[in-house]
């Protein structure tokens, strides 16, 4: 997933859609014309510096690879693991000095496949 995301933002995604399409191409869920559009609505921090949109991406994978409990379960635990990784959830503080957010939204990526992969980020964040 890092390698993928890192991929579709050089190539001039924006990060939400970076991310999607790498998980498109990770999991082998198709992404409607609706959801690539959508994710022009979500950029740059919604446009006035709020959440990253990278990681409302990842939340939305979670809920399209899983049933709404197992979901619920995992977005928590990503968050957490989040927050602890990155120190924040806002765009403007998460790319603070930095010239893109390329190799962040990589880690994004990497983030993201370890909390869909398994029982590791659980057993981290207990």
């Amino acid at each position: 997933m890092k390698e993928k995301t890192i991929a579709y933002c050089r190539a001039g995604e924006n990060c939400s859609l970076a991310l999607l399409r790498a998980a498109s191409d990770q999991y082998g869920f198709p992404l409607s014309k609706e959801l690539i559009d959508s994710c022009g609505a979500v950029c740059s921090g919604f446009g006035i510096g709020g959440i990253c949109s990278a990681l409302v991406a990842a939340i939305m994978v979670l809920g399209i690879l899983f049933d709404p409990e197992e979901a619920k379960k995992k977005r928590l635990f990503f968050l957490l693991a989040f927050r602890e990784k990155f120190g924040a959830m806002d765009c403007p503080t998460l790319s603070a000095g930095k010239l893109d957010c390329t190799e962040l939204m990589g880690e994004i990526g990497a983030l993201l496949e370890e909390t869909v992969g398994g029982e590791d980020i659980l057993k981290k964040s207990l």
